[in-house]
């Protein structure tokens, strides 16, 4: 488990939002800041990320994605947020971004994305409650190529601020299991965090 203590002070801005995003970006800097720099060493050609929301970690994955990687947005846009008209002056030159618009977990969506794989990166930061964030992970799992990285956001436990967040309990199922993870938490009394890192290969 990385923690605190493993990461140079500079960076331990646990309580603050980050890394600066042209839009709001709904992590603790300290834990993606952590998680963009595997992004970054690990060199991802296929990219896919189910729930983008206003669009700030899909920035980072355009932002600094290398030429010739496929970036796949999926969000349904319910929620009232829609920065896709941004997104165009995001996506650098050889990189290719496709925008899936509906329920991760129709049939439909799910086939599209799977033709757009199979992925090297997969960030599952959609639904939090437990059925749906499990139905997510079942859905794409099998999406990810054989050496891949899966992501679950908020992987710290349930807390009475935010009862709707229940991906732990997925998260203990998967380290049952026996995948090798990792977690990114930042230090402190900040209720919904915690990035979950599963490595395939």
């Amino acid at each position: 488990m990385k923690t605190l203590s493993d990461i140079p002070a500079q960076k331990n801005r646990s309580r603050s939002f980050g890394p600066a995003a042209p839009v709001e970006i709904l992590q603790w800097e300290f834990e993606f800041e952590n998680l963009l720099d595997l992004y970054v060493q690990r060199r991802p050609k296929r990219v896919l990320e189910i729930g983008t929301y206003h669009g700030g970690t899909l920035y980072h994955w355009l932002k600094n994605a290398t030429r010739d990687t496929t970036v796949v947005s999926v969000d349904s846009y319910a929620a009232g947020v829609d920065n896709r008209r941004l997104y165009d002056a995001w996506t650098p030159p050889g990189v290719t971004l496709k925008v899936l618009c509906g329920d991760c977990h129709s049939d439909e969506i799910a086939l599209e994305a799977k033709l757009a794989g199979p992925f090297d990166w997969i960030f599952i930061d959609a639904d939090h409650y437990y059925e749906s964030v499990k139905r997510d992970w079942e859905t794409y799992r099998p999406m990810a190529a054989d050496d891949g990285v899966i992501v679950l956001h908020d992987v710290e436990p349930q807390t009475e601020i935010y009862p709707e967040i229940q991906v732990n309990q997925l998260w203990r199922e998967i380290q049952r299991e026996g995948y090798v993870t990792q977690e990114l938490v930042a230090a402190g009394d900040v209720p919904g965090c915690g990035i979950g890192i599963v490595y395939l290969g």
